[in-house]
């Protein structure tokens, strides 16, 4: 009866795609094929008798991740050769032949991990790209200038055949002041986009308003006018940079939407509410909105609205897992009159 029961229970565990372990008292007491595939030994008799923490190591503070729409528990598992496997884990009390069990129902993350670093890589790359486009956006003036100073000059030198020594200095500290604007942008980028990972001390308000310098030509050039309501709050210990490339993201997006549109007045609105445990900031622009079929899928990997404009789609998908990762947030995105609204929720 015994051996009846035990391999009834086999072939329910092995009923499962995922890993399972079945533990009492703290030690292995049973285990299905997929895991031991996974943990790459030969024979599930390799496991039972051991500790589970032996295969399974959580992490020093507990971990959450939502797969499938659903809270499991982060953790690492040792395999056989002592390779480190990411995975996520569900335990559950369950009774058999009138004994108390653990068990432990387990999702290998080794390939879901691998594509969401590709995605982080070619997410890279398509910021990469938009921050050079900022960059050439703010020294096109500049160098317009320079261009400009360096014809004047040329041409006195033909016409006079001598340029005045006074003139000459200030012209050259002209050119010097472009130069420096110039390098300070450099210095900005590489500042605001450099991947740290570093928490550090930040004011909201302030941070915010430095996202907005970095587009200001491309504001000026679409007439697109952004209006940050500041209020007080104090600062928040958080990742300064990922929180700029998400704002970046935010308003590329809207300002995109408001030229394709051709929105004569462009306007972008950022707004703060603060709850007790958490800082809300709402980006709305009158660009006419998204289209009721897709709003619900723009936070998908590879959806992208801008085909035509090379949108990798990665850009909300990100957003997204940033925020779910490095600040313990969400965000998601309405409809409002003349336009959407992004709403993402920063624990503090």
């Amino acid at each position: 009866m015994q051996k009846d029961t035990n391999n009834n229970i086999d072939t329910i565990l092995n009923s499962t795609i995922e890993g399972i372990l079945l533990i009492k008292k703290g030690f292995i007491v049973n285990a299905n094929d997929a895991l031991v595939q996974i943990l790459e030994y030969n024979s599930k008799d390799e496991l039972i008798g051991n500790l589970a923490t032996g295969v399974l190591i959580p992490s020093t503070t507990q971990k959450f991740l939502e797969f499938n729409k659903h809270l499991f528990q982060e953790v690492t598992l040792v395999s056989n050769s002592g390779d480190l496997i990411p995975a996520i884990i569900k335990i559950s009390d369950i009774e058999l032949s009138k004994k108390s069990y653990k068990i432990v129902s387990i999702i290998d993350l080794r390939e879901i991990k691998q594509n969401e670093n590709l995605l982080f890589r070619q997410s890279k790359l398509a910021s990469l790209g938009e921050m050079i486009s900022m960059i050439a956006h703010q020294w096109r003036q500049p160098l317009n200038s320079v261009a400009s100073i360096m014809a004047k000059l040329k041409f006195k030198s033909k016409k006079n055949n001598a340029i005045k020594s006074e003139d000459l200095a200030n012209e050259i500290k002209s050119i010097q002041n472009y130069l420096k604007y110039m390098s300070k942008t450099i210095d900005d980028f590489a500042n605001f986009f450099k991947d740290d990972k570093q928490k550090e001390y930040i004011d909201i308000v302030k941070t915010t308003q430095s996202a907005k310098k970095l587009i200001e030509p491309s504001l000026k050039a679409a007439n697109i006018q952004i209006n940050i309501h500041e209020i007080q709050i104090q600062k928040i210990y958080t990742y300064k940079n990922e929180y700029i490339q998400i704002l970046l993201n935010l308003l590329n997006n809207s300002i995109d939407a408001i030229i394709e549109k051709n929105i004569k007045n462009g306007k972008i609105d950022i707004n703060f509410i603060k709850s007790e445990n958490y800082l809300r900031i709402k980006i709305s622009d009158n660009a006419g909105g998204i289209p009721k079929d897709i709003i619900n899928r723009v936070f998908e990997p590879y959806f992208s609205t801008k085909h035509d404009k090379n949108g990798t789609g990665l850009g909300l998908y990100m957003c997204k897992v940033i925020l779910e990762k490095h600040f313990n947030g969400t965000i998601d995105v309405k409809q409002i009159k003349n336009g959407v609204c992004f709403s993402m929720d920063i624990k503090i």
